[in-house]
């Protein structure tokens, strides 16, 4: 029950998140709103995970380490008009992050499979298409970066994509797990067009919108995973 208040709290909070970012009205309410936002679905992992009476699992403390790591880079990234050191370590925090999750994936599916590659294959061409042909980014000197950072993203979502083998025991968390980081990886692509991109203010305006909503409610899904993490056969 605690984890769905969490959860639900954390929708409203996104809400006004998004009235305050689109009507432009204080930043520092924008910080604020957006660390207690990820706060919450930090939340919503730490009430999930402690429904399993007992010690966490390996895998609740790698993804709710994800999580923590992902409210960090939050921050960092909300703060980055300070100084472009600020988006640097929001990112390799967003990265570290994507990199528990990784391993958290590991652990429920430990081999390496083809699947695990699929996303990679399309997204990292599809990007480099899109970069070199179309001469419409601007990467600020960060392009090496934001290539390791897709890299770490794609593999993450092949390694998610891998649970699908327990969606007859544990239907909930694979469906929960896979479309959390489906979403999380949507709202990268979109801030890579808000952030490196001249895009008109109107549409900024909407790719935030839709940027912050498949980032929060993905990372809250994932959060929400956990409750019913233990139903997969392979756990530690």
């Amino acid at each position: 029950m605690i984890k769905i208040i969490t959860f639900c709290a954390m929708v409203l909070s996104l809400a006004a998140l998004n009235i305050v970012g689109f009507l432009g009205i204080s930043q520092i309410l924008k910080v604020f709103l957006k660390a207690l936002t990820s706060v919450l679905f930090v939340a919503t992992g730490v009430a999930a995970a402690r429904i399993e009476k007992g010690s966490l699992s390996v895998y609740k403390k790698l993804v709710l380490s994800g999580l923590v790591l992902g409210m960090i880079g939050d921050i960092l990234l909300e703060l980055q008009f300070i100084s472009i050191g600020f988006f640097v370590a929001g990112l390799i925090s967003f990265a570290a992050g994507h990199i528990f999750y990784v391993v958290a994936f590991s652990l429920k599916a430990p081999r390496l499979e083809i699947v695990n590659f699929i996303p990679m294959a399309i997204v990292m061409p599809a990007f480099f298409l899109l970069v070199f042909l179309s001469n419409l980014f601007d990467f600020q000197g960060l392009f090496p970066c934001i290539v390791f950072y897709g890299i770490v993203l794609t593999f993450m979502m092949g390694k998610a994509l891998s649970l699908s083998q327990y969606a007859k025991k544990a239907k909930l968390f694979v469906c929960l797990t896979i479309t959390g980081v489906t979403l999380f990886a949507i709202s990268d692509i979109i801030l890579l067009f808000i952030l490196f991109m001249n895009v008109q203010p109107m549409l900024k305006n909407m790719l935030t919108l839709f940027n912050l909503l498949t980032y929060y409610i993905g990372q809250g899904l994932l959060a929400l995973s956990l409750s019913s993490e233990t139903l997969a056969a392979r756990d530690s």
